[in-house]
């Protein structure tokens, strides 16, 4: 059968030709730093780069921190390094980080979803329009939480009522519905951390990051593990009775039906952007107030210190509170880097490095953050740094990012404060003989969370 035999042949070569095509490849992007005598980590794992751990073991932050570490320690003013099959490169100098956040340095700044900037526009208009509704709402759930926590006894996770809370806000004020009692018993933590992919999708997205691959990755994902309904199942775990509160999906029907043509969102799209809504909502607002109610814990003087301002009523109370929250940001950032893909070569302000085109910069929020350099004794709980009393936003601090911040984080940012109002103006927080010593951040979520039980003791203060 020559014929069998000849296509059989055929198809061989062109195999073997494509495998030794794609090693060739591959061996070129984990040589890219080495080729250019840029400073970088040097040839790494093909599959992996510099980033095996990350999303196994550790989470990405952690890993982009050592790496920010090993520049830094060098004197390098920035360091390459290769992120799964995507070259990157790490700014440690502040001046340089400036420069690459410039509006003039060449970056995708487009979404992966479609629609996303308008959508965007609708949900900024919705929080204008009814902020006053907003913080009525956020009023009284945060002191149903602190009639609930007054009402036990016993310690508490404080994981379950924060994530609680979190749930009926997003319940009311995004879809109009009321939380039942017994919603806290939904996975919503494992639910909404489910990133579609997982390893798969990070690898092939930072690898490939233009706007069409990533809509196509993500929507082939989504088809194989079903990740849109998980929008269905959280809303279908609320109460059908309906609320007189203002909310984001009634007031994004209206706008669409009065939209023109090329001003609407597609079905999927919109599903997509309103998943991303929750989930920002839900992690920033839930880990913030954990960290912080954590951190109380650990720093009683702090607590004393706020908790009588707030009972007070002191003109100060509401900067000390608002820099007891800074501070739990800066320590436990929600974004922990800003990252962007080039879209042309890009000489440095030395002259003598280019970042070349379809480069990863990541700007490491965590580990800036966490650099004794720019903040004495960085695991230290600090409220009275100086940095937070400065009138412009240092590049040193940007616990949610750049602009456009992450949907959803006003919101959440406001159901914290008025939350921690509440419960740290009325409570006190201990620790038990079971409270962790630290909090540790699950790997494999896109967002900074803690993982496991964070017990605390809180009831009303004498």
């Amino acid at each position: 059968m020559p014929i069998v035999e000849f296509w059989i042949a055929l198809g061989t070569t062109v195999l073997l030709t494509g495998a030794f095509g794609l090693c060739l490849i591959l061996d070129k992007r984990r040589s890219l730093w080495v080729d250019r005598r840029f400073p970088s980590t040097g040839r790494t794992c093909v599959l992996y780069g510099d980033y095996g751990a990350a999303g196994r073991t550790e989470h990405r932050i952690y890993t982009t921190q050592r790496l920010y570490r090993e520049f830094k320690s060098k004197k390098w003013p920035i360091g390459g390094a290769l992120m799964y099959l995507t070259p990157c490169v790490i700014p440690t100098e502040p001046h340089l980080i400036e420069f690459l956040l410039n509006e003039e340095f060449g970056k995708n700044k487009k979404s992966s979803i479609a629609g996303s900037s308008i959508f965007r526009k609708r949900w900024s208009s919705f929080e204008d329009e009814h902020y006053n509704s907003l913080v009525n709402v956020a009023t009284e759930e945060s002191e149903k939480v602190v009639e609930m926590l007054c009402a036990s006894k016993q310690p508490v996770d404080v994981k379950v009522i924060a994530e609680l809370y979190a749930v009926r806000m997003i319940a009311r004020c995004v879809f109009g519905k009321r939380c039942t009692e017994e919603s806290h018993t939904f996975p919503i933590t494992e639910k909404l951390a489910s990133q579609p992919g997982g390893i798969v999708w990070d690898v092939f997205s930072t690898a490939f990051p233009s706007t069409t691959f990533t809509a196509t990755l993500r929507k082939l994902l989504d088809h194989f593990q079903k990740h849109p309904a998980l929008l269905d199942e959280l809303v279908s775990s609320f109460l059908t009775e309906r609320t007189a509160d203002v909310n984001f999906l009634q007031h994004l029907k209206r706008t669409e039906q009065r939209a023109k043509a090329n001003e609407r969102i597609a079905f999927g799209d919109t599903r997509a952007l309103m998943l991303e809504l929750v989930q920002n909502v839900f992690f920033v607002a839930s880990g913030t107030i954990i960290a912080c109610l954590f951190e109380m814990g650990h720093n009683g003087d702090i607590q004393k210190g706020l908790h009588e301002t707030l009972q007070r009523s002191n003109p100060f109370a509401v900067d000390t509170l608002e820099n007891v929250i800074s501070e739990t940001l800066r320590k436990y950032p929600p974004v922990g880097e800003i990252s962007f893909v080039t879209v042309a070569n890009n000489r440095l302000p030395s002259g003598e490095l280019v970042v070349p085109k379809n480069t990863r910069v990541v700007v490491p929020i965590y580990a800036l953050q966490h650099d004794a350099e720019h903040y004495p004794e960085p695991e230290r709980f600090n409220p009275e740094r100086s940095i937070f009393s400065l009138s412009e936003q240092s590049v040193l601090y940007r616990p949610l990012g750049v602009q456009p911040l992450p949907i959803g984080s006003s919101l959440a940012l406001l159901m914290v404060r008025v939350a921690l109002s509440n419960i740290l103006g009325k409570c006190t927080v201990r620790l038990t003989p079971e409270s962790p010593a630290t909090l540790k951040i699950s790997p494999n979520q896109a967002l900074p969370y803690p993982i496991g039980r964070v017990e605390l003791l809180i009831s009303r203060a004498s």
